[in-house]
């Protein structure tokens, strides 16, 4: 059973009878963002894929990962930019002011 997220039978994630051909939730987990760019070769995205049809957990896991990948893109930079100019003011203020 999975620590976060949803309830999840464990169809897999325990399963040592699993074959070398099929992934287990934690490899999924761990495969996740090469899955995401499209760099996983066509062996393991067609792994991953069959895993995906049989696994509600991990299906929404890739649905909270993408939300979380979509909301961080919209994220403005904001390391880049200047202070705004009433806060320059107000330290230019303060200094002048001698304090």
């Amino acid at each position: 059973m999975h620590d976060s997220g949803p309830r999840h039978d464990g169809h897999l994630a325990n399963d040592l009878s699993a074959t070398a051909d099929e992934v287990n939730c934690q490899q999924f987990v761990e495969l996740v963002t090469d899955y995401f760019e499209g760099a996983l070769p066509p062996r393991a995205l067609s792994q991953v894929e069959e895993h995906l049809v049989m696994c509600d957990w991990c299906v929404t896991y890739v649905e909270q990962m993408q939300a979380t990948v979509d909301s961080l893109g919209k994220l403005k930079d904001r390391s880049s930019r200047e202070p705004p100019d009433s806060l320059l003011a107000a330290v230019r203020a303060k200094r002048a002011a001698g304090e």
